[in-house]
């Protein structure tokens, strides 16, 4: 491990690193069951298996479109056999000893895939160790930290180290060199002390080879991200951006967060010095997706977290969108409506996730996918 290591950083240090867009070609995706010796499911056995159907069914629909690579610790190897037996083809299971506490979140944990590219455009898959710490130590599990370079070696893919802690979704590319992220995320004590905006512009210019910052305020501390990006805006193209908007706007945090991110999008410009397009696109709303009584009062007195009902929070795979559905039907058909208008070409997969976004996430927060460098 330390001789791949130095080899990866001695790498880098000289390397032209890019971080692909989304769009472009993808060789498969990681993704992960959730271990039941993870502190987030010990006593919630009904919790577990929600959040392990959710992710079952993105990996599901990915697999119609490209291979998944599935994490699974050993006492679950069996049953994952089980569920995905007519899908063995394009679902590869992988036994992993050594995340015996296993999550799910794949974005955050796993690496951040970039190529090298040389003079001649030849390129090498790398990926990049951005030090995951638990969101800022909120949930520090040993063997999640260091899933990322072990991951590496596992797959013989050169780890690129990095003085940064951050997570996959706080960014945000749009392949040319332009980055969308969150103040709130990353200028953040509890993951880069001490560390300066310039500081951390030229670690993520020369881990990701980004040229154009565009900064997002975000919220510190109101949720377990801090305000990821992947849950307020993406790329839908370059120059084109795809943004949350509150199922109401009202004079909430929300709506602020939303208001701060149309206008630094709104006057900001790309890489290339282009203008963004924006569209919107309507979260769904708590009131509609089958909560009693006694679970919204509890949300609403903050006695629970809201749930993530952002559609902005897709992964796209080759060819194909695989896009939430929460239970809206109204919100969820219009959000359809938009996303099949902005990707033409593409099919769009809706998948109903229940569970996920309870836990403050969704489908890109749980899927990882590594770029194809014969693309």
């Amino acid at each position: 491990m330390l001789l791949r290591n130095t080899i990866a950083m001695a790498h880098a240090a000289t390397a032209a690193l890019l971080r692909p867009a989304e769009w472009d070609r993808q060789s498969r995706v990681l993704m992960a069951w959730p271990s039941a010796q993870n502190d987030a499911y010990k006593g919630a056995s009904h919790d577990l298996k929600l959040a392990t159907k959710d992710v079952s069914l993105v990996a599901e629909a990915v697999a119609l479109f490209e291979p998944v690579t599935l994490l699974v610790t050993p006492d679950r190897v069996s049953e994952a056999n089980s569920r995905f037996a007519k899908n063995s083809t394009n679902i590869k299971i992988l036994p992993v000893d050594s995340y015996p506490m296993l999550d799910l979140w794949m974005r955050d944990m796993a690496p951040t895939f970039v190529f090298d590219v040389d003079d001649k455009g030849s390129k090498q898959l790398l990926g990049v160790d951005f030090n995951f710490n638990g969101w800022g130590n909120r949930y520090p599990v040993e063997q999640c930290l260091s899933l990322a370079a072990i991951n590496l070696a596992e797959m013989q893919i050169p780890r690129v180290c990095s003085s940064l802690v951050t997570e996959g979704g706080s960014l945000e590319v749009d392949g040319e060199g332009t980055l969308l992220i969150t103040e709130s995320s990353v200028l953040n004590d509890n993951r880069n002390p001490g560390q300066s905006r310039q500081d951390i512009e030229a670690e993520l210019a020369r881990t990701l080879g980004i040229k154009k910052f565009i900064w997002i305020p975000g919220r510190k501390g109101l949720e377990i991200t801090d305000g990821h990006i992947d849950g307020i805006a993406r790329f839908v193209a370059p120059g084109h951006v795809l943004l949350s908007r509150p199922s109401e706007l009202d004079d909430s945090v929300w709506t602020r967060i939303y208001e701060e991110a149309y206008d630094v999008l709104r006057n900001s410009t790309d890489a290339k010095g282009r203008k963004l397009q924006i569209t919107e696109i309507t979260e769904a709303d708590m009131n509609h997706i089958g909560l009693d009584e006694v679970e919204l009062d509890d949300i609403n007195a903050g006695k629970e977290d809201a749930p993530a009902l952002t559609y902005v929070n897709y992964l796209l795979v080759n060819d194909g969108v695989i896009f939430p559905q929460f239970g809206d039907k109204k919100a969820d058909v219009a959000a359809l409506k938009v996303i099949r208008s902005l990707y033409k070409d593409r099919d769009v997969e809706p998948v109903y996730i229940q569970e996920l976004p309870f836990l403050g996430g969704g489908i890109h927060c749980s899927t990882q996918e590594v770029p194809d460098p014969a693309s």
